[in-house]
This record gives structure tokens, C-alpha cells and sequence, in this order.
């Protein structure tokens, strides 16, 4: 392995709090994996829900599924997909990884074999049981293929740290054991993607630098200066110049920038259906007149000549828009124009949060919501930085915000969604929800949760316990088994160590309930003690059946508090 390589192996081991005690193969195909989905996936994801290597693995390493843009892990989730978007778009990806410095074909054998394998109907190879979850998802959703939008796709990535030449015999035997995937009749397409050590490198450049692209932006005026804005220019481009800022190097979109941009993609509503016939038609260059358009707030812009460099951005408006676009790019001809603003802000301004609500109180969305969504997770972020170093955490408002930053260890990193998930499930009684698809837990926990009135210590101790219960399975201190189990793991220390009955949460009391709670997170030894005697209530609960599936029922939380 080349120093480079290995100078990245070891920083990342170092930011996941790995343990010590894991072998160097293994650390590497996690390694592999995390930086081949981050490639796709912009949110937070735990190491273990991609990892399927070990005995019985049919030579695959990683196995991802991602289900309308989301990286799933259970039925009840692709079920929800489906209701919410009445659609079901599917990307699976499977990855081997090799620490050796050449590309054999006899491993790459094994790896499409294996993927083969994975897909048949009838399998053949020996399965782990992380492999067997994922075959049981697989062929659920392809139950669901009266719901396709259009076949999935196969994205096979094989990694070395050696150097890929064109080899025509390794090139021979990929596209002869592909065709096996491909005669399946299952996937629109199926790609094969070769990752040597210069390619390693590129993905973790990609995953821990900020995003940055260049477009043509000719028909633009300036926005006289204003308090708080360094640049501000109101434009019109051609679509075709647009989706250069929200596509990928392999042409996907780049879902993490419509992050602020409250609503999210609503699937084929009315609207969108309407919009996307706009596209289609011959009156696609009224398009520009029909539009409301999209906004743009990034931290850096750089204007040269015609060409505009747009650095670290969101799309705070536009969302459905930008998706339809992406949907129906290559029905976009060269008359189609959209209306944009881009703008870049001072630094820490506030005027952001402003301009998300503003351009947002179009639609349909509730004031407390876009509240939620800005200056409570602004506050709640100064929070988090206001800990003692030994015992700090960071609440990540915007996907990767704490990218490039070499020693802040990953599992410390908070996002929005997890922290919903922690919080919810200490003192919302949503453990059952916390590990389905994310629009469930919204709606159980709607104006409950990220409330002005209260105090940002229930966020942090929910969030600390879970980091603290994390390290624990990293270090193999408490076995894997439970982390189905991770969130009803998460109340059932707090009703251990603060007592069942929660105070109102926006009160002085419910603080002091917290402190509770904080006191003993913070003494490591007691920590460790009350998270592993979670397991023994985890234990008496499951009776011998830890399923995943048993963790998201009502019935379980309900059977759990019986037992307080």
C-alpha cells in the first residue's frame, strides 16, 4: 500500500474510533465502503449497515441499497417510500475491496460470481446472515416493480490499492461475467467501476472537500450592494448549464445541496407533473416566464469574464424544480432557460436563514416549521461547541459541514436526522420509529421536537448517550446484536437514571432532569456500567429473538415500559 493511501487508512480509523483489535483488512473495507457511498449519500450512516464481509460473504465486501435517494435497511422503509412518493427508484451498489497492489482476475472472478450469486433467484453460495438481510430486501422490493420507474441499477465497484492499466484480459473477463448480470433482465443498467489508489485518494477528496463547480452565467445583472451579501447577481441560464451545478462526476444528483430547502423533493405531485410536461412540450421556452425559479446561497462566488465559480452552496429554493429538471434531462433542449438568484454571504450572517423562509413561505409549510429548520439548529449548534473538549460534540446542520477537518472523529459528528432519532426516542417514546424511514419519525414527532421554548441540554444528552453507546460497539464491548435495539437502549438509561417520570420539557425541572442524566454520561466508568446494563433489560425483552424487525414495533416499546 503506498504511503498516501495508508496515511488516509490510518486518519480514517482514527476518525471512526475503530477499534484497535480489528484487523487492517477489515479497517480497509471499511474504508472502502464509506468512501464509495459517500460518494452517493450525503447523510450519515453507520459503518456496519454497509460492512457484509467476513465468512460466507460470496466475496462482497459492501452491499448498499438506496431507495428514492435514501440508504435503507428495512421493508417497513421501501413500503413508506413508496406511499409517500408513489414511485420506487432503486440504486444498489456492491463493493469488493483488496489491500493487494495488483487487479487479479481470479478476485474479480469471485466478485462478479458472488454478485450474481446475490441477484439469483436461486442462490447457490454460502450466505452470512449480514448477506442474507440484504437478499431478503432485495427481493422485496423487486415484489414492488409495478412501482418502478425504471429497473434498478447495478453499481459494482471492485478496489485496490494498485494501479488500473486497461488490462484487455481483466477487461475481457469483466464484461464476460457481467453479461451473466446483465441476461437477469432485472437492471436498466449494470455498471462495473475498477478503483485503484489514485482513485481511493480522489473519493476521499471528494467526500471531505466542499463542493465547487464552474457555469456559464452570460444574461446576469448585479444586485446593488446590500448589508451581510458579498455578491448577489439575478440570471438566466439554460437548464443544460444549470444541472451542471446539481449532478455529479457520474452523472447522479447531488441530493445533500436542497438540505436547506425545507419541503424536500414531493415526488410526482400535480405540480411537478405539470412542470415536467412544460419540459416535454413544444412550449419549453416559456418555461423561464412560467417559473418561479431557483435560489442559490454559497459561502464563495467568483465571476471571470462569462463563467461564474460557485463554492460551498445550497439550493434554498428551487427543490422540485431542480429534481424535475434532473428527471427529464435528456428531453431538454437548447431553448429551455431558468431563472436563477446566486448569492454569497458574509460569514456566520444570519441573513440566511431569512432568505430560506422567505423564499420558501410559497408554499404550504408552517412558520415553526421553517423555525425549526434555522434558528433553533443555529442555537443548538453554539451549544454543542460551548462542551468541554473532552466531552464536545458536533451538531452538523448541513451535510459535510465538518468536512476537511482532520481531527474531529466522525461518530462525534450530530446531524440533523440523528438527532431527531436520539432525542425522540429519550423522551418522545419514539424508539419504535427511530429506525424507520426518516418522514415517519417527522410526523410522530411534528411541533414536538427542535421547539423554541426549550432548552438545547435534552439534545445533547440524548445525542452524547448515543456517541457513548457507539463507542461501546466499536470497541466490541457491547455486542452488535443490540444495535437494533440502540434507541430503546438510549430510554431505558434515562428512565435508569433520571426515573421514568419525565417533567414537562420546556420547564426548569426538565433541565435539572438532564443534568441527571449528563452527570453520569460524563463519568466514564458510570457511563459504561448503566449502557451495559441496558442490554440485560434488551435481553429479558427479546427473549433470545434480536430481529431488527421487532425493534419497530409499538408492541415492543409498550412491553418495554411495562418492565419500569
Amino acid at each position: 500500500m503506498d504511503r498516501i493511501t495508508s496515511g488516509l487508512l490510518q486518519t480514517f480509523k482514527k476518525q471512526q474510533s475503530l477499534s484497535e483489535d480489528l484487523k487492517d483488512s477489515e479497517v480497509f473495507e471499511h474504508f472502502v465502503n464509506y468512501y464509495v457511498i459517500s460518494k452517493e449519500y450525503n447523510y450519515q450512516f453507520d459503518l456496519e449497515d454497509i460492512h457484509v464481509g467476513g465468512g460466507a460473504d460470496k466475496a462482497l465486501d459492501g452491499i448498499a441499497i438506496f431507495v428514492n435517494g435514501s440508504l435503507i435497511n428495512s421493508q417497513d422503509e421501501i413500503e413508506e417510500l413508496e406511499n409517500k412518493n408513489k414511485y420506487l427508484d432503486i440504486d444498489f451498489i456492491l463493493i469488493q475491496s483488496k489491500t493487494s497492489s495488483d487487479f487479479d482476475a481470479g478476485d474479480i472472478g469471485k466478485f462478479l460470481i458472488g454478485a450474481t450469486d446475490f441477484f439469483a433467484e436461486h442462490s447457490e453460495l454460502p450466505a452470512n446472515s449480514s448477506i442474507q438481510d440484504k437478499h431478503q430486501l432485495m427481493e422485496f422490493i423487486y415484489t414492488k416493480s409495478s412501482s418502478f420507474k425504471r429497473n434498478p441499477s447495478c453499481k459494482l465497484y471492485y478496489v485496490t490499492t494498485g494501479k488500473w492499466c486497461d488490462d484487455p484480459h481483466l477487461q475481457g473477463t469483466i464484461k464476460h461475467l457481467s453479461q451473466s448480470l446483465d441476461n437477469m433482465g432485472i437492471f436498466d443498467r449494470v455498471t462495473f467501476n475498477p478503483v485503484d489508489a489514485n482513485g481511493i485518494q480522489d473519493l476521499c477528496r471528494l467526500a471531505n472537500n466542499k463542493i465547487s463547480r464552474e457555469i456559464k452565467l452570460e444574461k446576469r445583472v448585479t444586485i446593488p450592494k446590500i448589508p451581510d451579501v458579498n455578491q448577489a447577481y439575478i440570471a438566466v441560464v439554460p437548464a443544460k448549464e444549470y444541472l451542471k451545478l446539481i449532478t455529479d462526476e457520474d452523472d447522479n444528483i447531488i441530493r445533500g445541496l436542497f438540505y436547506d430547502n425545507v419541503r424536500g423533493f414531493q415526488g410526482e405531485n400535480n405540480v411537478n407533473q405539470e412542470i415536467e410536461a412544460t419540459i416535454k412540450s413544444e412550449e419549453s421556452q416559456f418555461f423561464v416566464l412560467y417559473n418561479n425559479g431557483i435560489t442559490i446561497v454559497a459561502e464563495y462566488i467568483n465571476i471571470v469574464g462569462d463563467s461564474i465559480t460557485i463554492r460551498d452552496y445550497q439550493i434554498v429554493n428551487g427543490c422540485q424544480t431542480s429534481y424535475i429538471l434532473y428527471n427529464s434531462r435528456n428531453s431538454i433542449n437548447d431553448l429551455l432557460y431558468i431563472p436563477i438568484k446566486v448569492i454569497a454571504l458574509e460569514r456566520d450572517s444570519t441573513l440566511k436563514n431569512n432568505i430560506v423562509k422567505a423564499n420558501n413561505r410559497q408554499t404550504p409549510v408552517k412558520l415553526e416549521e421553517l423555525e425549526a429548520l434555522t434558528d433553533f439548529q443555529k442555537n443548538l449548534e453554539e451549544y454543542y461547541k460551548s462542551m468541554p473538549d473532552s466531552k464536545n460534540l458536533y451538531y452538523e446542520r448541513r451535510p459535510r459541514q465538518f468536512n476537511g477537518i482532520d481531527n474531529i472523529e466522525k461518530i462525534r459528528i450530530v446531524d440533523i436526522r440523528s438527532q431527531m432519532r436520539c432525542f425522540a426516542s429519550m423522551f418522545l417514546d419514539q424508539a419504535h420509529n427511530a429506525g424507520r424511514y426518516h418522514k415517519k419519525l417527522v410526523e410522530e414527532t411534528n411541533n414536538k421536537i427542535f421547539v423554541p421554548s426549550h432548552n438545547p441540554i435534552g439534545y445533547y444528552v440524548s445525542a452524547y448517550a448515543l456517541f457513548c453507546l457507539e463507542s461501546l460497539f466499536r470497541k466490541k464491548q457491547i455486542d452488535t446484536k443490540y444495535k437494533p435495539f440502540k434507541y430503546y437502549m438510549l430510554d431505558i438509561l434515562r428512565m435508569q437514571v433520571a426515573g421514568t417520570k419525565r417533567p414537562e420539557i420546556a420547564s426548569n425541572k426538565f433541565i435539572q432532569y438532564c443534568q441527571k442524566i449528563e452527570t453520569v454520561l460524563w463519568d466514564e466508568n458510570q457511563c459504561k456500567e448503566v449502557l451495559l446494563n441496558t442490554t440485560t433489560v434488551i435481553d429479558e425483552l427479546v427473549n433470545g429473538n434480536y430481529d431488527r424487525d421487532e425493534a419497530k414495533t409499538v408492541a415492543f416499546l409498550n412491553k418495554m415500559k411495562t418492565l419500569f
